[in-house]
């Protein structure tokens, strides 16, 4: 018995304990929920019972599928926002890629000036809102007819824009492109770095032209960095909410994730979880497709040990002139959206840009219902509702930071000490599930689950308890993929070496594996504190009223037509992160530019 005890001690590994854990949990988290969402599509719900004879709540009916797919208004109900969200995906991915990948042959094949300027400049719309071009958009482009005042460029010129240019899917397209650009930049610009120079050496010397080694060698070495901007780019469209809602709900041209918002606000939840359930669908077709069209060619070897970076092609006197193009198209990108939403919270009245019409009482001002927009509302700064919504944004962005840092750390940890395993294999692709579901399906399978008691958790709906498990399940695959690198990256004798001295488990963790690879394991914690600062679509639907953060206030206040506070609490956000980006570079030395810029 005591033999058989031993073995079983033996067996119960750090990592294997982990990895069990883990994947109950995961399972928990994110397969379970999946089923009861596809359970809700077929049950009446309170309020559905009124457009459903005879039925009671709880009853079983396929009038939710019927209504979608086959009924006379499906189109309104599903084809015609799955429509318009095939449109945005595509052309938002095709000029996210034109925009980084040009971008990115510039920067590192070029001798072009000023490389690591333009880097960092390049990522900075990434770090902003998605939704912040757009609030920008409207501050220079609407017109009186929807948006109820004209805009800077109709106050500047007088020239009034067309509603399709103003609202609909043409601003979300551009917009969205944007801010996705620095994807294709990046993996982009990592591919061309990597290629080996004597790859183009090798064919100059045998004949071949520029444009042949072009089209040749580098464009198919660089084919599955474009494959993958086109497809991340796709399914980041799939499932953004804040562009779509501002952009396109004045003209009343929804998407699936507003469709699914719209019908689970309305009391339709039957119908949106539908459409969450289509966004999902879609998100796993394209990770098929990544499998398929990528997979078969990532075994290009592209670096050797005898390797070198290829040379530079020359502009000559077009250096400085394009160098400055880029800057000024970048600042552009960056200054003129952030400039219009600083422009538009001094404008007393909206609409009339002159010196006599600019106030700070958006900012500072006591409540009034006769000074400017008669909000009743209190400046920004001294708005104990926006103030409170941004410290809950602020607490909720550490909380979830630590904690999926944390996690991060210890699944990559048993993906790495268990690798050739299945179960090392399941951990992995169950962590990442959760970035191939679009935020707002994600938040609406986080709904489904927790609205009502779920063995062990009590109702979590409205708590920030539910808010911070949406957000670390969303944000966990980064932290597991910066574990993995770290560990990856350490060998194991430095840990059999503490273990001969005695050292346990948590011991080897805080003095060994986590102080070698510090500033990958910081780099785990940025990005998941900087997403939850600009998240919308993932917790738009899992607030209330009572427990509102900053930038989920900023869709009510953007509702009622109070775009002064909305753009000030953007403001407040962009500066917020941009901050903590810059303070992480110069104490921790990350960089989500690394590599690119010579």
């Amino acid at each position: 018995m005591r033999t058989i005890y031993n073995r079983f001690r033996i067996g119960l590994t750090p990592q294997r304990v982990l990895s069990v854990v883990f994947l109950i949990a995961l399972g928990y988290l994110v397969i379970f929920p999946l089923f009861l969402m596809a359970k809700e599509t077929f049950i009446v719900h309170p309020l559905e019972r009124f457009q459903i004879p005879g039925s009671t709540i709880g009853d079983l009916t396929l009038s939710h599928w019927i209504r979608s797919f086959v009924s006379e208004n499906s189109f309104t109900f599903f084809y015609r926002p799955l429509l318009n969200t095939l449109q945005i995906a595509f052309g938002l991915s095709i000029l996210a890629l034109l925009i980084g990948g040009t971008l990115a042959w510039l920067v590192v094949r070029t001798d072009i000036p000023m490389k690591n300027v333009i880097t960092n400049a390049a990522i900075i719309p990434y770090i902003m809102p998605s939704w912040t071009l757009a609030l920008a958009w409207i501050a220079l482009f609407k017109n009186e007819r929807i948006g109820g005042d004209q805009g800077i460029f109709t106050a500047l010129t007088g020239i009034s824009t067309p509603d399709w240019f103003a609202y609909g899917l043409f601003p979300i397209t551009i917009t969205l492109a944007l801010h996705y650009f620095p994807f294709g930049f990046m993996l982009i610009g990592g591919a061309l770095r990597n290629i080996d120079a004597q790859l183009e050496e090798s064919a100059e010397l045998l004949g071949a032209s520029r444009v042949a080694t072009l089209r040749r060698i580098v464009i198919p070495l660089v084919l599955p960095a474009i494959f993958s901007t086109f497809l991340l780019t796709f399914s980041r469209g799939l499932g953004t909410f804040g562009t779509p809602a501002f952009l396109g709900g004045p003209v009343r041209e929804f998407v699936l994730s507003t469709s699914l918002y719209a019908n689970l606000i309305g009391g339709r939840p039957g119908i949106g979880y539908l459409a969450a359930l289509a966004m999902i669908v879609l998100g796993v077709l394209v990770l098929y497709m990544d499998h398929k069209i990528i997979g078969t060619r990532r075994s290009y070897v592209t670096i050797s040990g005898k390797g070198a970076r290829a040379g530079l092609v020359a502009l000559g006197r077009w250096r400085w002139p394009i160098a400055s193009i880029l800057m000024g198209s970048i600042l552009a990108v960056i200054v003129v959206p952030l400039g219009a939403l600083a422009i538009d919270t001094f404008m007393l009245r909206p609409g009339l840009y002159s010196w006599e019409n600019f106030t700070w009482h958006y900012w500072v001002g006591e409540a009034s219902l006769s000074v400017g927009l008669g909000t009743g509302e209190p400046g920004i700064l001294r708005n104990p509702e926006l103030m409170s919504a941004l410290g809950n944004t602020m607490k909720l962005a550490v909380v979830v930071a630590l904690i999926t840092g944390i996690l991060g750390v210890l699944v990559g940890y048993a993906i790495v000490r268990m690798r050739g395993s299945w179960v090392s294999q399941a951990l992995d692709q169950l962590s990442f599930l959760p970035y191939l579901m679009p935020s707002i399906a994600l938040g609406a399978i986080f709904l489904a689950m927790f609205a009502v008691p779920r063995w062990p958790f009590p109702s979590l709906h409205g708590t920030f308890t539910l808010l911070v498990i949406a957000c670390v399940v969303s944000y966990l695959p980064y932290a597991v993929k910066a574990g993995v690198s770290a560990i990856r990256q350490i060998g194991p004798e430095l840990e059999e070496a503490a273990i001969m001295t005695g050292a346990s488990w948590w011991t080897r963790m805080y003095r060994v594996i986590i102080p070698i690879q510090k500033s990958t394991y910081f780099s785990g914690l940025l990005l998941p504190f900087i997403s939850v600062t600009r998240e919308l679509s993932l917790l738009i639907l899992l607030v209330t009223p009572t427990a509102q953060l900053a930038t989920t206030i900023t869709l009510r206040y953007t509702d009622r037509g109070w775009y002064p506070y909305t753009n000030g609490m953007v403001l407040l956000l962009v500066v917020i992160v941009v901050t903590c980006t810059i303070m992480s570079r110069r104490l921790m030395g990350t960089n989500i530019a690394k590599g690119l810029g010579g």
